[in-house]
């Protein structure tokens, strides 16, 4: 079915007509569409909050298809106050209850407009508990598993689906009922008439990445993944995806960059989920092994977003490979044998803060561990990459020096920055021959130039640390 284009304006105008439907003069956040789980573990987390970045990706409505069903919802003859409780301002578990129902058994008028409505709730975190209660999920997860049902419908039920599960409730639902993964494996490789639905199922792609990065967030959801293929399809489709942006050069630094045509929006939402989704996995071994033990060169493609000038691919490419570095000795192996090191070497100077720390904490952690690893480390040119993190800003040269970059960020940020590659350097000074190696890069003349020249407004914290790293090149 071909997409209809909507202009911003109508693009508000059905917002705020499907807001009947919610709170009343509700100043409940919106879940973001496309917000990415960042809490999964984070090798680093010094940069301060993360959420800022995850903003830049897509905050539009997912579906103009879902936009177009809710502008008819003016026929449907449903009152607000039939959704909405108007004393206690809150949904209405009775009529949550009716349009489930309609949903799983009614004509295809009643999906229709049950699922636009929904789509309108499930965007709200603050709903998710009642629509839980209310058995919306399985009635949505019902819609999503019919290939019987109308495309669109489909595809915007997927999409609310996607939405609930940032709840714990409906994680937990998914452990007795794991065969809804095997439609995610089947909406990812357009089988079971998935490839016929909008943006010629780019949007239904995008949903099911979305919701598979929610889940890769969860080490305990790990092993259903693995064992329902899900883990293996997001391997291969990411492999796949990373080989075709690099060839097209199809990364953009910003939403603004991106054509507005739906076709590529949804390819890069889809793209940035599935990045999302396979960084989750290898923050666990048995997801971690899941995906190397694929035919195709996931590593491969995790540094291809590592070198991508899209912020939220560089990201999540960095902190794949970060992870499968400090894994184990196989994971250490198989990231050297795909030149993951010159990867990891290589992101300490990245525009993304959070790839820079990613980075930061395995150089420090693999250096530490000493062996052949860190003597490729060594050979990479790592001690000089970490030292240049601690530059100060250098204004009259632009971004010339990694110092500029991070200058460029918030005090708070830029602090963070340089408390990873303290960090990452302490973890580093542990190796004898990787101390050799700082002390002829002449690390300590490095940070005492920098606590001559930290913000009066540093923390004790960067101070102190800076402190230890002199003392352990001094030894």
């Amino acid at each position: 079915m071909p997409s209809t284009h909507m202009s911003t304006g109508r693009l508000r105008a059905a917002a705020r007509h499907a807001a009947c439907y919610l709170h009343a003069e509700s100043n409940a956040a919106a879940v973001s569409r496309s917000a990415v789980p960042m809490d999964v573990g984070r090798i680093a987390s010094d940069v301060g909050s993360t959420s800022q970045a995850i903003a830049n990706m897509h905050t539009q409505p997912w579906s103009e298809q879902a936009t177009k069903l809710l502008f008819g919802l003016a026929a449907t003859g449903v009152a607000c106050s039939a959704v909405v409780h108007a004393a206690e301002e809150r949904l209405n578990p009775e009529v949550l209850h009716g349009l489930a129902n309609d949903l799983v058994q009614g004509q295809y008028a009643d999906k229709e407009r049950a699922v636009a409505m929904l789509s309108s709730m499930t965007m709200y975190i603050d709903h998710h508990d009642v629509l839980l209660e209310s058995g919306v999920l399985p009635a949505l997860m019902s819609a999503v598993s019919n290939p019987k049902v109308e495309p669109t419908v489909r595809v915007v039920a997927l999409g609310c689906t996607a939405d609930l599960f940032k709840s714990p409730d409906a994680q937990n639902y998914l452990s007795t009922h794991p065969d809804f993964l095997q439609v995610l494996v089947q909406c990812m490789r357009g089988e079971d008439r998935w490839d016929s639905g909008p943006e010629e199922g780019g949007l239904a792609k995008s949903h099911a990445a979305r919701l598979l990065s929610e889940l890769a967030g969860y080490g305990k959801l790990h092993p259903l993944m693995v064992h329902s293929g899900a883990a293996a399809a997001l391997a291969d489709r990411g492999e796949e995806l990373a080989r075709l942006s690099a060839k097209q050069d199809r990364h953009y630094s910003s939403l603004g960059a991106v054509p507005g045509n739906n076709l590529e929006l949804q390819a890069v939402d889809e793209e940035r989920f599935t990045a999302a989704a396979l960084f989750g996995l290898a923050g666990t071994e048995e997801g971690l092994q899941a995906l190397l033990q694929q035919e195709g060169q996931v590593l491969t493609g995790m540094m291809n977003w590592a070198n991508s000038r899209d912020p939220i691919l560089q990201r999540y490419g960095v902190g794949g490979v970060a992870r499968a570095a400090v894994s184990s000795a196989g994971g250490l192996a198989a990231v050297t044998d795909a030149g993951g090191l010159k990867a990891l070497v290589s992101a300490v100077s990245q525009d993304d803060p959070q790839a820079q720390c990613f980075a930061a904490a395995a150089l420090g952690k693999v250096s530490s561990r000493g062996g052949q690893g860190c003597q490729a480390l060594i050979q990479q040119g790592a001690p000089q990459a970490l030292l240049s993190m601690l530059q100060q800003p250098q204004p009259s040269k632009g971004k010339a020096q990694v110092g500029a970059k991070v200058g460029a960020q918030s005090l708070g940020v830029r602090k963070g920055v340089y408390r990873c590659a303290l960090r990452g350097l302490l973890g580093a000074v542990q190796d004898p021959q990787m101390r050799a190696a700082l002390q002829k890069a002449q690390g300590a003349n490095a940070v005492q130039a920098f606590l001559s020249t930290i913000p009066p407004e540093a923390d004790a914290e960067l101070t102190n640390l800076a402190g230890q790293l002199l003392k352990q090149l001094a030894a």
